[in-house]
């Protein structure tokens, strides 16, 4: 589809900034850099089913246990011991839904709190309390994980979820171990979902396509 014409006008419209790694990848021809940017684009968009399911799937299982410790208002309440960060980010959720004219339910929050929060739980701090408490439970599906390597592995992909959801360069990424790291800390939680997740993945597909 792209001629030079439309090369042109895409360098404008992306940016020369933004095109720089594309660039350096190919030494410096704008035309294979945009086909570059035109796969990323492929790869991102591969990505996004199973990072959605890893997040969603995630939260329901750490709310799951909270709820069955500390309540179901668990996020509106002082019963749990979250830190200061966390209940920021609480009530940042809740006055963002009512900004929008939403309740703000406790559903409504777990939806609204971001990967950043519900990773939080699972940092060090919460070692001693959250983790040995209840949290371990959310991933007895594999045996049962170290909390160093389910915060380890969570983090990891929550810094990957955002280069995907900012548009940012992933070619140069190894891939096909992030895909099956995403699948695997599904199967941590449910080896269920895992394997559905899996199924709709189109990832093997575009990655086979882009590198013919």
């Amino acid at each position: 589809m792209r001629t030079q014409e439309l090369n042109e006008h895409l360098k404008k419209s992306i940016s020369i900034k933004r095109l720089e790694k594309y660039l350096a990848a190919v030494g410096g021809d704008l035309d294979k850099a945009l086909k570059l940017y035109e796969e990323n684009m492929r790869l991102a968009e591969a990505f996004y089913s199973p990072l959605q399911c890893l997040e969603v799937c995630l939260r329901n299982a750490l709310n799951s246990q909270m709820c069955t410790v500390f309540g179901d208002d668990w996020l509106t309440t002082n019963k749990a011991p979250l830190g200061d960060g966390a209940r920021v980010n609480i009530q940042k959720a809740i006055i963002e839904l009512q900004r929008h004219g939403h309740s703000a339910t406790q559903d409504d929050i777990v939806a609204e709190l971001n990967l950043g929060f519900w990773v939080g739980l699972l940092g060090p701090a919460y070692d001693a309390t959250l983790w040995r408490m209840t949290l371990y439970k959310a991933f007895n599906a594999s045996g049962g994980q170290k909390r160093s390597v389910v915060h380890g592995r969570f983090n990891a992909l929550r810094r990957f979820r955002n280069r995907v959801a900012h548009h940012e360069p992933i070619f140069q990424k190894p891939l096909e171990q992030l895909h099956t790291e995403i699948i695997g800390a599904i199967g941590w939680m449910c080896r269920h979902t895992s394997s559905w997740a899996l199924y709709h993945s189109r990832f093997e597909i575009v990655s086979t396509t882009a590198t013919d």
